[in-house]
């Protein structure tokens, strides 16, 4: 008999934890009482498609080649909104809440920014710069940037003074203590900012794909509503939520990394 430390069956039992566990049941549970309500009499199938349906649509999908084309264009628009905004906040929030000019300066307009949706700049963006690819990057930029610029302000504000002192006692500079004590104490706001950034990205990511864009799975979505193609709005739906899991689960470990990271600059 093989232990729970031992071969596939150990990986296996390791791998099978509560959570996983609950959640696929969940998502099971889900699915069921969507396939109840696709099969009920009178349920147009047209518009409640059936699970099964919906399989073959996302199976024609790949191979005609669209699903394809349109998901590799809404990533790269994402990633790269995602990059830009996540690194302008971290870097700007982090010297809004560490040094007190910069907070002076950058306080108010984060303050003013923090109530208005990245959405109710769309009209905006679209008189000033257009209808083309840059416009609907920034959309995205300015969603991501929200949450990651109010939890790195956030986390070097909660800096335990503690370490400071300690820091500065052994005689470090301002610029040492920012980068030695302060933003590795911050990271876990970091984290939180940016795997919020990620959900935020996406939503802006279809409503910017709506913007004249000719391809994307926003584009996709909006063109099956127009065809009464249920099935594969929620072809397109289901390909979302993937990539925003993927995309979550590459920042939690990139933040893993990072807390590691601080945990050994602290011992330094």
């Amino acid at each position: 008999m093989i232990g729970r430390d031992g071969g596939f069956i150990g990986s296996l039992v390791r791998w099978l934890r509560p959570s996983v566990v609950v959640g696929a049941l969940s998502l099971l549970t889900l699915v069921g009482l969507y396939w109840f309500m696709a099969l009920r009499p009178g349920t147009n199938p047209a518009l409640v498609p059936a699970p099964p349906q919906i399989i073959t649509t996302f199976i024609e999908e790949l191979r005609s080649g669209d699903l394809w084309t349109n998901t590799r264009a809404s990533l790269q628009r994402v990633v790269i909104g995602y990059l830009i905004g996540a690194g302008l906040a971290l870097m700007l929030g982090a010297l809004a809440g560490w040094f007190r000019w910069w907070g002076y300066i950058l306080n108010p307009i984060i303050d003013a920014l923090r109530p208005i949706p990245a959405l109710a700049y769309i009209p905006l963006v679209i008189v000033w710069i257009g209808i083309g690819e840059p416009s609907r990057i920034i959309i995205i930029v300015l969603a991501v940037f929200k949450p990651c610029v109010v939890n790195a302000r956030a986390g070097m504000q909660e800096v335990a003074q503690i370490y400071v002192d300690a820091a500065r006692t052994l005689g470090a500079s301002k610029w040492r203590v920012f980068t030695t004590v302060a933003i590795p104490s911050a990271i876990p706001y970091f984290i939180a900012g940016m795997r919020t950034g990620v959900s935020t990205g996406f939503l802006a990511l279809v409503a910017a794909e709506l913007i004249a864009a000719p391809s994307g799975l926003g584009f996709m979505i909006q063109n099956a509503g127009q065809y009464f193609r249920t099935d594969v709005t929620i072809v397109g739906i289901i390909v979302i939520g993937l990539l925003g899991a993927l995309l979550d689960q590459m920042a939690n470990r990139v933040g893993k990394s990072l807390t590691r990271w601080s945990e050994v600059r602290r011992e330094q």
